[in-house]
This record gives C-alpha cells, sequence and structure tokens, in this order.
C-alpha cells in the first residue's frame, strides 16, 4: 500500500507535514534553495515528491528534513509536496510548495500610471510592460524585509495595469510569463518606489481626466502592436521551450 492509501488509515494518528522554503518561493535562475519538511517526532524518512514523482528521501533529524536543490533551473522549477514515514506507517501530503523561477524572459518595466486622491487614501495604478507579449503579470509590494505579492492579472496583451488603494508608501515590482508555464517568469522589474505626499485638498478633476486618457491612448496603440506580434512569437518560444 502507498503513502496516500496509508495516510487514509492513518489521519488521526500522524500530523500533517508543512513544507516550506528557506526564502521566497520566488527563486532567481541558478539560486540554490532549501526546503524544509517539518512532521511527527516518530519520523524515520521523509520524502519530497514535485508533482507526482518523489524527488529525493532524507533522514529525519527531530521533527524535521531539509531537501538541498543546488540551482533554481527550468527542471527544478514546478509543485512539491512532502511527507514522512514512521514505523506504523505514512502520513499524507504536505500542502503543495509552487516553487518559481525567475530571470528566464528578460525583465519589465514597472511605471506610476496615476496617483488618484480619494476619501480613505490614494487609489495608486501602477503599469506593467514588457517587449514581448506576456498573458501573465504578477505585482509584488515590499515593506522593509517582507515581500507580499499583490495580485496576478491575466491580459492578452503586453502591458497590464493594477489599480489598489493604499494609505502606505512602498516599493513595488512586477514579473511578466506565460500561462502555459506558470513556472518560469521574467526577471524582476527595477524597483519603483511609491511616495504619496500628504497635500491639501486640491481640484485634480481635469489632470486626472488628462492622466486617465493618455493612459488609455498608450493602451490602445500597444495591444494594437503585440496582437501583431504575438502569433509570430508564441510560435518561436514554444519551439524554443520544447
Amino acid at each position: 500500500m502507498g503513502p496516500a492509501g496509508t495516510a487514509l488509515l492513518c489521519l488521526e494518528t500522524f500530523l500533517r507535514p508543512t513544507l516550506e522554503a528557506d526564502s521566497s518561493p520566488v527563486i532567481p535562475q541558478g539560486t540554490p534553495v532549501t526546503l524544509r519538511c517539518k512532521g511527527h517526532p516518530g519520523a524515520i524518512w521523509y520524502f519530497l515528491m514535485k508533482g507526482e514523482i518523489q524527488f529525493q528521501g532524507v533522514l529525519g533529524e527531530k521533527m524535521e528534513a531539509n531537501f538541498h536543490i543546488h540551482s533554481m533551473t527550468r527542471d527544478t522549477a514546478g509543485s512539491y509536496h512532502c511527507f514522512y514515514m514512521t514505523l506504523s506507517g505514512f502520513s499524507e501530503l504536505s500542502e503543495p510548495l509552487e516553487l518559481v523561477m525567475t530571470g528566464f524572459y528578460d525583465k519589465p518595466s514597472l511605471l506610476v500610471v496615476s496617483i488618484q486622491e480619494v476619501a480613505e487614501g490614494q487609489i495608486v495604478t501602477l503599469s506593467c510592460h514588457s517587449e514581448q507579449p506576456f498573458d501573465q503579470f504578477t505585482f509584488y509590494k515590499e515593506r522593509g524585509a517582507n515581500t507580499s505579492q499583490l495580485q496576478t492579472v491575466w491580459f492578452w496583451t503586453n502591458i497590464s495595469i493594477v489599480s489598489m488603494t493604499t494609505t502606505q508608501e512602498g516599493t513595488y515590482r512586477c514579473y511578466s510569463f506565460h500561462s502555459q508555464y506558470p513556472y518560469l517568469w521574467s526577471a524582476s522589474s527595477d524597483l519603483l518606489e511609491v511616495k504619496v505626499a500628504d497635500a491639501a485638498p486640491q481640484d485634480y478633476t481635469v489632470g486626472n481626466l488628462i492622466r486617465f486618457s493618455l493612459a488609455g491612448l498608450v493602451l490602445i496603440i500597444l495591444a494594437i502592436l503585440s496582437v501583431e506580434a504575438w502569433y509570430s512569437w508564441r510560435v518561436l518560444q514554444e519551439a524554443a521551450l520544447a
């Protein structure tokens, strides 16, 4: 009986393991990463799975085991689980850990389209733009040593816009990638520092209309250009990934 079948008999006995990366799961190409599986005091062996395939197996140390990936590549990027074995059986699988490799494509550009003052704060509109057509863009905000994902945007062109309400200044970045290859991302955009200065109430209506009109015009032009380039570039990209 395999781990999945045995786990059904032991769910009340074993703690479900957890799997995490020693840093961020978004890892630059060629960078090593250590995955930590935490389980049960009686665990003897810990196992790491990539997709449906067993990737590594190591002896447990106390309640955890470390799995070392020496270099993040297109082959090591993907979805991982871990489980452990005791003298009486196997645990169930951990929740998935998605390891993403960055740097597979050239970095996009990130800029502020507009900052509109509202009652609770500001609506900051950011634009992530790539010279190549992608259908996925993801935005991050950094707060000191912490980095949090804002959202991922589906967009069939080479530019994407995200709006967020914030009362805090921050540093932002974005990545672009293809939905067919969700674990292979571009290099990070340059960091963009957004500072929102306090100011007395003013009438920004005309300025905002001009900014949004210009942003809309840029989107239309870029969309037309990217549609023309999409099909030929996609054929070349799929051939390169084959």
